[in-house]
């Protein structure tokens, strides 16, 4: 299921930037923050460390998990998040961001041609934030993760108009 929902996620990412100028990618609501640029760019970072995690664990042969972690933080907007890294506050290009996130979800094509929820079955990662969940989750992790960032874009680009 998140294997074809990422895929709709990310297009309507690209589709919330589409068109927006050098200026309005790169404006902050407020000082303290992100514009859309900073945001893609986390949604890019992101999609590399949780893929680097689900990569190297399933290389590894990963620990055990039979259970999901709840993931449901990500659905309510009013809680605030802590990212662990904060994106680049250099100015971006729309080319610029496209390529970062072309580059994020080759590994996230990478790792669907390789493995199947069925081949990771009872195979887990360790989450800084959500300590040892299923490998497989991972897709949903992204997926909410970067629904999230999404409603965030747009509400960025209501209040910089």
């Amino acid at each position: 299921m998140w294997e074809t929902k990422i895929v709709e996620i990310r297009e309507k990412v690209k589709e919330s930037i589409e068109g927006l100028s050098y200026e309005k990618l790169n404006q902050k609501p407020s000082q303290e923050e992100w514009s859309i640029a900073q945001i893609v760019l986390h949604l890019a970072g992101a999609e590399m460390r949780f893929l680097t995690l689900a990569l190297d664990s399933a290389e590894s042969g990963g620990g055990r998990s039979d259970s999901d972690v709840d993931l449901s933080v990500f659905d309510d907007p009013s809680q605030k998040l802590l990212a662990p890294i904060e994106p680049s506050t250099d100015l971006q290009t729309m080319e610029d961001l496209m390529k970062a996130l072309e580059e994020s979800r080759s590994l996230t094509t990478c790792f669907l041609k390789k493995y199947t929820k069925e081949g990771l079955n009872h195979q887990s990662m360790h989450h800084h934030r959500f300590g040892d969940m299923p490998i497989w989750q991972v897709l949903e992790l992204l997926g909410k993760h970067e629904q999230r960032h999404l409603m965030q874009m747009e509400d960025v680009k209501k209040r910089i108009r």
